[in-house]
């Protein structure tokens, strides 16, 4: 049991030392070094944690580390110790760090159907105008902005790359490590690493923005270049401008590039399944596990891999410094330890013998050692074959057909919903039977109303799953087969949503309310 674990770095420096001025000595271009450069840039960069106490020091110390002037942390759905973590860096560094609670805004997008994570972006937008910052950037707990050197800072890189509405930084996805363990030093060196045609911007508050999207900003005007000044051009049809157009990416996928997002999306192993937990609230999704990950694996073949060597010298500061700060935290971070390995535990239980949940997830969950985890085996062979999936706008109607072939009529079909066991109201009817000596093959013809969908948040995702329960065994049959249906029944699930969110309560209901 790893739950008494201590968190990284067990040694504590004496001494501690915060930046405490703007001014930097720049290490690009050429011709200004040696020379100091009073600086004019101001940057926020703010960003939305759950449960994130364990990670919470490294990310706050790398980015006030590097050059971001305040950071501003905006706290939900939490069950761990991250605001008394967040409370002993403050102490640190003051008016440098900013957080807060944001439950109440959680609970009021969930209410009218609104993405918790755009409107925040969108919100603290709007509240930085209001302020003297130039530059606001957006990330997540395991992004970090990087210089390839580890050396210059945002405001390094901002002297010599000013002039953009929106700067676009592609992450650097680390690659899986079966022998990294929690407690090891977050930047090994070298990394293997592999680019990812994802961006994360930073933005000119001069720009005028019309829409804020989760990895990049809708500009009225204004022009969209990548850290190395290459302009890209985004269709007008592209609402989220997210991932960079694909001859470009392939045409530089093999190059590190000096300046990224490092992404520690897998980190170690229990890492990654107790990241698991913290699900897709902020989507409106209710789904335990997140559904945006997909196996403790590579994202693409081997021969993408790049290794990015960070100067020892540089790489040596930068851990002194962090040393230093956790060296305050020690029993919080004990805690978060803690709590992370408690919720590797609880997605194992999750999924521990159960037949239909290893499956569903069964593509998050490639690549982890058999030690941590292995399915149970299928010792029922039930065979699905499902053919005219359609969906009649009109009528509001899913159907499908479906043949079903068994070594016996032990089963019951069911629908249920795209992440979970909950079950769906369905309209399963047998058109035929035949007995082979085989087994037994049914035809079946089922039915599913718009309205009992009203749950499909997602456009891309399967809305619903045939499943089949036998005995205590609630077996998922067929999933992707319904993928196409989700762009269709998304959009439509949202509708009935905000019109259910609209409805008044009856002057009965608002009367009897008062007493």
């Amino acid at each position: 049991m790893l739950s008494g674990a201590r968190p990284r770095f067990k040694s504590k420096p004496t001494g501690f030392l915060i930046e405490k001025t703007q001014q930097k000595r720049y290490a690009n271009p050429s011709f200004l070094r040696g020379f100091t450069v009073t600086q004019n840039f101001k940057i926020k960069l703010a960003a939305i944690a759950k449960d994130e106490g364990f990670y919470l020091p490294l990310w706050v110390y790398h980015h006030l580390h590097f050059g971001f002037d305040v950071l501003d942390i905006r706290v939900n759905d939490t069950t761990d110790n991250s605001l008394q973590i967040l409370e002993k860096l403050k102490l640190i560094y003051g008016d440098r760090l900013r957080f807060s609670l944001a439950d109440k805004e959680m609970a009021a997008c969930r209410a009218k159907d609104i993405n918790f994570q755009a409107y925040i972006y969108t919100q603290i937008h709007q509240e930085t105008l209001k302020e003297d910052f130039t530059h606001l950037m957006f990330l997540d707990i395991d992004e970090y902005w990087c210089a390839a050197n580890f050396m210059e800072t945002i405001k390094d890189f901002l002297a010599v790359h000013a002039d953009f509405g929106v700067c676009m930084f592609q992450w650097l996805m680390e690659t899986p490590s079966t022998l990294r363990q929690i407690t090891d030093f977050p930047f090994p060196n070298p990394l293997i690493v592999q680019k990812s045609d994802h961006v994360k911007s930073l933005l000119d508050l001069k720009s005028t923005v019309i829409a804020l999207r989760i990895h990049n900003y809708v500009l009225k005007r204004g022009s969209y270049v990548l850290s190395n000044e290459a302009a890209i051009q985004f269709d007008k049809e592209d609402r989220s401008r997210g991932i960079l157009p694909k001859d470009y990416f392939e045409a530089n996928r093999t190059k590190l590039g000096t300046y990224f997002i490092y992404h520690q999306v897998l980190r170690s192993q229990d890492e990654y399944l107790a990241g698991l937990m913290r699900g897709n609230k902020q989507s409106g999704d209710d789904s335990l596990l997140k559904t945006n990950r997909f196996g403790f694996i590579v994202t693409n073949p081997l021969e993408f891999n790049l290794v990015w060597t960070i100067p020892e010298a540089a790489l040596k500061t930068y851990q002194f410094g962090y040393e230093q700060v956790i060296a305050s935290l020690d029993d919080e971070l004990v805690a978060a330890c803690s709590f992370v390995l408690s919720r590797r535990d609880a997605v194992l239980s999750y999924l521990q013998d159960d037949l239909f949940l290893q499956k569903l997830h069964a593509n998050k969950l490639r690549g982890l050692s058999p030690t941590i985890y292995k399915p149970k085996k299928i010792t029922q062979v039930i065979k699905a074959k499902v053919e005219n999936v359609s969906f009649n706008e009109l009528a509001g109607l899913c159907s499908f057909d479906c043949e079903i072939n068994s070594d016996k009529l032990d089963y019951k079909l069911l629908i249920t919903q795209s992440f979970s066991k909950e079950p769906v109201a369905a309209r399963i009817k047998l058109v035929n039977l035949q007995q082979t000596p085989q087994g037994v093959t049914q035809q079946f013809t089922i039915e599913i109303d718009l309205v009992d969908l009203s749950y499909v948040v997602y456009l891309k995702w399967p809305p619903f799953c045939l499943a089949a329960k036998v005995g205590d065994d609630l077996l998922l049959l067929e999933r992707d087969k319904f993928r196409e249906l989700g762009k269709l029944i998304a959009p439509k699930a949202a509708e009935l949503r905000q019109a259910a969110s609209q409805q008044k309560p009856s002057f009965l209901k608002r009367l009897m309310s008062k007493f």
